[in-house]
């Protein structure tokens, strides 16, 4: 009896881990935070650039970020900052800051290279309280 059980387990843990540590690990839109808004710029002269962000992201996972990205200049002369507003599993908004001529990572973001997402209300601030660098 104890063979047969140990049998089904097993049968049962090959079947169905497999997949499962496939999409816990492997998926590359997993991350915790949703994209609300992109805007790119200064605080005094910034572009919303979310639906070319959603451009980029489908064709990479990483990308080194500047002007030639977004195909604009918000504030000539000026160092621009990418700042992606996002919502945490808590629902909290937070910004994630990203300096011209910075790499930027998607793998933190929900659906990343889908593009669902930006779809959401956004507080429409520049500022905000709380943000990684």
């Amino acid at each position: 009896m104890f063979q047969i059980q140990l049998v089904i387990v097993s049968l049962l843990a090959v079947t169905v881990l497999p997949g499962t540590l496939a999409a816990q690990y492997s998926s590359s839109d997993a991350g915790q935070y949703v994209i609300v808004s992109a805007q790119y710029g200064t605080a005094r002269n910034h572009v919303d650039v979310t639906n070319r962000l959603k451009d980029v992201a489908r064709q990479d996972r990483t990308f080194r970020m500047g002007n030639s990205t977004f195909g604009v200049d918000p504030d000539h002369g000026r160092i621009k900052t990418l700042r992606i507003y996002a919502r945490g599993p808590d629902g909290q908004e937070r910004m994630f800051e990203y300096r011209e001529g910075s790499t930027v990572d998607g793998a933190q973001f929900r659906s990343w290279s889908s593009g669902e997402w930006g779809n959401e209300p956004w507080s429409g601030r520049w500022e905000n309280q709380e943000h990684e660098r």
